[in-house]
């Protein structure tokens, strides 16, 4: 078989376990399909599986959702600068989410003549940048190019070791036409070196000791997480810990499952109630733990503030007080904040644990009172984006998988696994939730996967590409639109700022009014997959059944378009 330097990069990322390559091709491609090609008639190694993706920000999104149900690295590929720049929100959204991904970018061709590969099109001119990489160099951790075949191993090495080493995020790559297409030496058959990455950050442990000491002998202390559950360990550790140790925990703007949503110790998602009568607060990853505009914790409240890198230092501005800071990953700090409490255990006031159960229990009354309500509407009453999350969490499997994009309530989906429930990244780049859930399904075939998406979320998410990619790589998503006709939250921050503003009362919606809506569910329809409109609070149940069954048996992606306030 030739050895090209696009022959040994595609081998590298085989070697170092990565099993899909989501593409978007174009003309700085054909190297690589020529490897591709030579590989197949010579019967080579197998090199990663690509997947046609017909728009870059369904490439991104759904190596992502790869990453986050497989916990390992993916790589795409895009086509040079115009490919990149579609594709900058899905990075941007992947670096706040700390995502482990390899984004590779052809780059025109470096000589106008003389060399296999060389400029042949009026493009490779005109698509030249003098600086490819820096459309995206503030979202990813290192760029680089590829500048002779030689290189190949040691730059896939370099790329995604940085990639997954922590704190995790893109890494991006561009790749010359010409480069690639050089011959190469033959790999020689000795296993090449790798290098180790941590597994994990491990904590401080006179600071876990500090910390341990102020828990032990709170009134009221709770522990919020909004992305620990990133670690699927961290999730079980984080409620044994709160069970044994008489510990409240809370989950505002969960981007994860960091909990149970059923823990006899979880007493909320709401920060502003913790603060009310906590005396000791714990924040693990939260990026943003309050909003000082409306609530912030007490001054005598004592506040630690725990992640990978606790003082996010990719956000330019951010002064959320903390008394104590620690970084770690959050599997490390609660299994050693375990053990340091363990050594505590007998100077914990047994009774605060009764007093934690019993605001625990009152917020779940609260859930299942808004869930009772729901269910007692009228039949003609208008579909509430709380009725769909209600009727949909009665029917999900417990190792089913939900991509919120904004509209489902998590409090009613009944998620209680680590990796059953993702919310959209804190960059907050539409059109990420769909994409999401394809790459989830194709890193998990066998599981249940459901988006939820606003429709202005799903038309931001290129739903022609997406649905073309749903059945072209057979993977059956069940989409949820619960469609308003209406950027809710353009209408939701004009009201913030302005409460009593002539917008509020006057009902301005030149910039949120998405009327008339498409009909959705055509655009499942037209790639073969299940679609329906449903109109009624009384065709909510049996849709959304229908729906699932069709996913599930049928093998078949459906969508329901949900009309609704």
């Amino acid at each position: 078989m030739p050895h090209t330097a696009a022959s040994r990069y595609l081998t590298a990322l085989a070697e170092h376990g990565i099993e899909s390559f989501f593409v978007n091709a174009g003309t700085d491609f054909a190297p690589i399909v020529e490897a591709y090609a030579d590989n197949k008639e010579a019967g080579g190694p197998p090199l990663p599986t690509p997947v046609l993706c017909a728009h870059e920000n369904l490439a991104g999104g759904m190596a992502h959702g790869a990453a986050l149900v497989s916990g390992r690295p993916q790589a795409l590929m895009l086509h040079v600068n115009v490919g990149t720049g579609n594709a900058v929100c899905s990075v941007a959204n992947a670096a706040r989410d700390r995502i482990p991904l390899l984004v590779t970018a052809g780059r025109s061709p470096i000589l106008e003549f003389g060399a296999t590969g060389a400029r042949d099109l009026p493009i490779h001119w005109s698509q030249e940048m003098f600086d490819q990489a820096s459309m995206v160099r503030e979202f990813v951790k290192w760029d680089y190019e590829l500048r002779d075949p030689r290189q190949a191993d040691a730059v896939v090495d370099r790329a995604l070791s940085l990639a997954t080493a922590h704190p995790r995020g893109p890494v991006y790559l561009s790749l010359p036409r010409e480069v690639l297409a050089e011959p190469a030496e033959e790999p020689a058959d000795a296993v090449r070196p790798r290098t180790p990455v941590p597994t994990s950050v491990q904590p401080d442990p006179d600071a876990v000791d500090v910390l341990a000491d102020r828990l032990a002998t709170a009134e009221f202390p709770v522990i919020v997480a909004t992305a620990a559950g990133a670690e699927p360990d961290a999730a079980e550790l984080l409620g044994d810990l709160c069970a044994r140790f008489g510990i409240g925990v809370a989950d505002p703007w969960a981007r994860y499952l960091n909990v149970a949503s059923d823990h006899p110790h979880r007493v909320g998602s709401d920060v502003a109630a913790v603060f009310e009568r906590a005396d000791v607060v714990v924040f693990v990853e939260c990026d943003v733990p309050w909003i000082q505009a409306r609530t912030a914790p007490p001054a005598d409240c004592f506040v630690a503030q725990v992640g990978v890198d606790p003082l996010f230092s990719a956000y330019p501005m951010r002064t959320h007080r903390s008394d104590l800071t620690i970084s770690a990953t959050p599997a490390a700090f609660l299994t050693r904040l375990i053990a340091a409490l363990e050594d505590r255990a007998d100077g914990i006031d047994p009774a605060r644990a009764d007093r934690i159960r019993v605001v625990a229990a009152a917020s779940r009354a609260a859930i299942d009172e808004l869930r009772r309500q729901e269910a007692d509407r009228d039949a003609d009453a208008p579909i509430t984006t709380a009725a769909i999350s209600a009727a949909l969490g009665d029917l999900l499997d417990d190792d089913d998988i939900v991509f919120n994009e904004y509209v489902a309530y998590p409090d009613l989906l009944r998620r209680t696994r680590p990796g059953t429930y993702f919310f959209l990244p804190a960059s907050g780049g539409l059109g990420w939730g769909l994409p999401a859930a394809l790459g989830a399904k194709h890193a998990a075939p066998h599981r249940t996967v459901v988006a939820t998406l606003g429709d202005g979320a799903y038309m931001f998410a290129n739903p022609a590409a997406c649905h073309h990619a749903a059945a072209k790589h057979n993977l059956p998503v069940l989409t949820i639109v619960a469609n308003n006709s209406n950027w809710t939250a353009v209408d939701m921050a004009t009201y913030l700022v302005y409460p009593d503003g002539t917008a509020a009362t006057t009902g301005e919606d030149r910039f949120s009014n998405l009327s008339p809506s498409p009909d959705l569910a055509s655009y499942c329809i037209a790639s073969g997959g299940y679609g329906a409109t449903v109109h009624h609070r009384s065709e909510l149940a049996g849709a959304l059944k229908e729906a699932l069954r069709v996913v599930r048996e049928e093998g078949r992606q459906a969508l329901l378009d949900i009309r609704c306030t």
